[in-house]
Formats: structure tokens, sequence, C-alpha cells
């Protein structure tokens, strides 16, 4: 997969390595989705849990059965997202045109389908739940009952490091 269709300004943050990229998706807890709404962008945080094979980043998350977040996602499955974590701003001792911020984040856009299949949706939510908790929980039919399953497949994607120290 191509990692980003435009290319970086600043390539010195692009993260490549996969293990790098696993322990920002790990390190991330809220994932922004920027769904199209009429001529506006709607931007909702979700908890989200991932599988990351071979470079394919598809990201999982639930929601109510109604709602503007579940017609949206109906009406055009297309979306942006954006996850970040870890951010701070290291200063300049001296000048204050250089201070920057120390951050990880991955930023991509993709498309979202409801999984419909009941004993998919399971199974992606006890991986969710296992990844969210770091324990082993059975989800049944009754626990789902108020909620859809989502997945998005990431057709992009990039992810930025920045790790400054404090500089003179």
């Amino acid at each position: 997969m191509d990692i980003t269709r435009r290319p970086m300004r600043r390539k010195d943050r692009l993260v490549t390595d996969e293990k790098e990229i696993r322990a920002i998706l790990d390190a991330c807890g809220i994932l922004r989705l920027g769904l199209y709404d009429e001529g506006r962008i709607y931007i909702v945080p979700v908890n989200y849990s991932y599988t990351y094979e071979e470079g394919k980043l598809t990201l999982y998350f639930h929601g109510a059965k109604a709602g503007l977040k579940k017609e949206l996602i109906e009406k055009d499955g297309r979306a942006g997202f954006e996850m970040d974590t870890g951010d701070h701003v290291v200063p300049h001792k001296t000048n204050p045109a250089l201070f920057t911020t120390a951050y990880m984040s991955i930023i991509g856009s993709g498309r979202i389908t409801i999984i419909r299949d009941k004993e998919e949706a399971k199974d992606i939510m006890t991986g969710f739940m296992k990844q969210i908790s770091g324990k082993d929980w059975t989800i049944t039919n009754n626990m789902l009952e108020g909620c859809l399953v989502y997945k998005l497949e990431a057709e992009e994607f990039q992810a930025k490091k920045n790790s400054p120290k404090v500089r003179n």
C-alpha cells in the first residue's frame, strides 16, 4: 500500500517501520473520524482497535444504531481519520520561533463499512475489548444489541513522530 498519496514536507518525521507504527497505534487512545455532512466536515472521536498486517491498516470501532455518525457512514462511507498522543511543547531557551512539539500521530483516509454479520461483529468486539482493556472477554449477541460495529480500511495513511530535546 502506498503510505500516502501526497509527499510529506518533513520527511525526517515520517515513520515507516512496522514496529514503530504499531507502537503509535497502541499509544493513541482516541481515533477522530472526519465524515462529510452536506458541505461541512463532521468530526467525531471514537475508541478503536486495529489490525496492521503487511502494511494494511484496518481500524475498528462501534457506535449506536441511530445517530448522525451512522447516517453519514451509510450515506458515504469515505472518511478521513487522525490519532495522536504524547503532545507537549518543547521550548527553546533563547528563541521562541524555535519552539516545537513532541508527538506521535497517524493520519489517513479510507472507507468505512458496517459489519452486518453477528459472528464477525462479536469476533471484532472481542478483539477490541482485549486491545483496550488487556483482558479476555466473551462478547454475546445481547451485548451487541444496542450497537453497530464498524470497519475502516485505510486506503492511505502516514505515521509521524517528533521527539525533540530541549534546545539552547
